[in-house]
């Protein structure tokens, strides 16, 4: 059976090891306002982003992904996420029941104060992410992760995301986090946008200006 609590609007259902958050009451937010920086996240356009993660060998997939339950062994901030039904969109291929560790923004008393939102997906675990096969935090592939809902990538302060140079639209659906992360509340904050899979995809293959 699946268990629903209402958190301030906020209606929250365990699900699959994650929790699905839908906001009670949606909110409206003006795209071209939304997703401002938060105190650790950065400005970078999304083509930049992108562009970066290709220069460093980085892979850009579109994925199912679960929770396994796992914590980082050596970072608390990191839990491990199961990525099936993976599509490499550039960069080296990642296969179908890969593993990587993704950022929880949650520390030993909650969740963190100072940084980005953490992580959200899809409530049926579909995501746009960035697979990174080495990182300074943790043992393993790390990916950044940003939900994706039909068509389009929703792109928030969760995962710092960006979406200053794509036309975009409000979003107010449910997504998926981390348990105890509270990353769709302070993601809300400043906003969700929803932008065409197609506009990011073709941002991670086009080649950099020479």
């Amino acid at each position: 059976m699946t268990a629903a609590v209402v958190i301030g609007g906020i209606v929250a259902l365990g699900v699959n090891g994650g929790t699905v958050l839908r906001p009670g009451t949606p909110e409206r937010h003006d795209a071209g306002s939304a997703v401002a920086a938060g105190p650790a996240c950065p400005v970078d356009p999304l083509a930049q982003v992108l562009a970066a993660a290709r220069e460093s060998g980085a892979s850009v997939i579109t994925a199912k992904g679960a929770l396994t339950g796992r914590p980082g062994p050596e970072s608390p901030s990191y839990v491990e996420l199961r990525l099936t039904d993976v599509r490499t969109v550039s960069g080296p291929t990642v296969a179908s029941e890969s593993h990587a560790w993704i950022y929880s923004a949650l520390g030993p008393s909650g969740p963190m104060t100072g940084t980005d939102a953490g992580s959200l997906w899809a409530a049926d675990g579909s995501l746009f992410g960035i697979v990174r096969p080495r990182s300074s935090s943790v043992d393993g592939p790390t990916v950044r992760v940003a939900p994706v809902v039909g068509d389009q990538v929703i792109l928030s302060r969760a995962g710092c995301w960006s979406a200053s140079d794509l036309a975009g639209r409000p979003f107010t659906g449910p997504l998926a986090e981390v348990p105890g992360s509270n990353s769709y509340a302070r993601a809300a904050e400043t906003g969700f946008v929803a932008v065409p899979l197609n506009s990011v995809e073709a941002l991670a293959t086009q080649h950099s200006p020479q």
